[in-house]
């Protein structure tokens, strides 16, 4: 058996405030300032006796307090009808404590003086991510006094509460600094700290088995993966991946999603982001093909949306494009003629209404007026503008597709592909119950394992 003796000798745990951090950061037994003090040296218990004496000792005493020493006089006086006590007026005293260890234990407490108050607080009084920073710093206390390359250092979420430069401080800490580190994480900024080779992704299954797998990139070179890290590192958290071959794509399939869910409800569409499917921009239509045998070696359902290819695709590039759940291929060429193409003229005018007046509007085009122009003109110059201010950067797809009030107003190849998505991830009881898909419980294991 594996008991706490052992754990004590390879390792640790990293707390969770919210169920220990008082614990933690308490001077009772076991507690982690109480084993800085066991490691940190002899003397500990003269270190309590001392204390007591100084706590029973001090001068003047509580108990002289003018209030105080009047209520010893008092119970004195009454008691000894009934009690026969010692001789003095030290017969009833006041102390700061039990004076004894164990109440010792209990009663002191850290405090900390932190910017921008200046002033010392009980520790308990700081954020919660300020706790789980002492809980930390404690923990690489006791691996300096351990020797710190043989420590096998084991933390649970360390993103709680804490800014993301703090979490990549902290992992960055960990990985140069003990001997092996062992970490589980929702948090793109602390999994995208480690090699693929070291990420393990864990995944609950409904029937409550939980499966763990590590990435296996493939011929995918990992120069590559580094370049995308912050997209892998949000894929390998998600329950799907759609890849899209640019930032306007991704920026409007989110707000598409959310037209849906409002216009056909919960219970007939799952929005994205509780679906779990997370937006993959590969940078260009053909870099899309190579991300699908990526994916699904990480066991996800992965889909992927590009333009009309200009000429036809390889054998290569169409092997990877069938390691997709499913893909889809633009019946037209670039986005900005899809969903001009594909929306009604009213959404075309409610577009221009809302971007003629922005400080960005290209001032080389036109603006659209109500009263003289038609809808073929109102067609033309929203595509034109479209294509004047492509890219996520300036957000025109975005708001384009916000102004399709329902989803029967999106552009059907965007629509289609919604559908489709939603489909392919509704459980049994969802398409029973008519209901949507839901996302997975992913968690992500990493280990710098030597």
């Amino acid at each position: 058996m594996f008991g706490r003796e052992h754990k004590r000798l390879c390792g640790f745990v990293f707390l969770r405030t919210l169920r220990t951090g008082s614990r933690a950061l308490s001077l009772q037994r076991g507690s982690l300032l109480d084993t800085v003090l066991r490691l940190g040296g002899t003397g500990l218990a003269d270190m309590w006796q001392d204390t007591l004496d100084r706590l029973q000792g001090l001068q003047p005493s509580i108990g002289e307090v003018a209030q105080l020493k009047q209520v010893r006089a008092d119970i004195r006086k009454r008691m000894a009808r009934f009690v026969n006590l010692a001789p003095g007026e030290d017969a009833t005293s006041f102390f700061a404590s039990e004076l004894t260890r164990d109440n010792l234990r209990e009663v002191v407490k850290l405090f900390i003086a932190a910017e921008p108050i200046g002033y010392s607080v009980p520790f308990g009084r700081l954020g919660t991510g300020s706790i789980n920073l002492l809980v930390f710093a404690l923990l690489t206390v006791i691996a300096d006094l351990k020797e710190k390359g043989s420590v096998i250092f084991a933390m649970e979420e360390p993103e709680i509460a804490l800014p993301p430069h703090t979490q990549r401080r902290v992992s960055r800490f960990v990985l140069a600094e003990m001997g092996q580190a062992i970490m589980t994480s929702h948090s793109p900024y602390v999994i995208e700290q480690f090699e693929p080779k070291d990420i393990v992704i864990l995944d609950r299954q409904p029937d409550g088995t939980l499966n763990g797998a590590p990435i296996d990139l493939g011929a995918f070179k990992p120069k590559a993966f580094k370049t995308e890290r912050r997209q892998f590192a949000e894929a390998i958290l998600s329950r799907a991946v759609l890849v899209v071959e640019g930032s306007t794509e991704a920026g409007l399939f989110p707000e598409a999603s959310t037209i849906m869910e409002s216009s056909l409800g919960a219970d007939a569409y799952t929005h994205f982001d509780l679906a779990g499917v997370s937006l993959f921009d590969a940078g260009s239509e053909t870099a899309v093909p190579k991300y699908g045998p990526v994916f699904k070696a990480m066991g996800k359902p992965v889909f992927g949306f590009c333009d009309k290819p200009n000429k036809p695709l390889p054998a290569e590039t169409a092997g990877q494009l069938a390691d997709y759940t499913q893909h889809w291929v633009s019946p037209h060429k670039g986005i900005e003629a899809l969903l001009v193409e594909e929306t009604a003229s009213a959404v075309h005018i409610r577009f221009l209404a809302a971007v003629q007046n922005r400080e960005d509007y290209p001032t080389a085009l036109a603006k659209f007026d109500a009263l003289f122009d038609d809808e073929a003109k109102a067609k033309a110059l929203a595509l034109d503008v479209l294509k004047a201010r492509k890219g996520e950067a300036h957000g025109y797809a975005t708001i384009f597709i916000r102004e399709c009030q329902t989803a029967d107003q999106l552009p059907k190849t965007i629509r289609d592909i919604l559908k489709a998505i939603h489909a392919a991830l509704a459980t049994p009881d969802d398409e029973d119950e008519g209901g949507g898909g839901g996302g997975g419980e992913f968690d992500a294991l990493f280990g710098d394992l030597d």
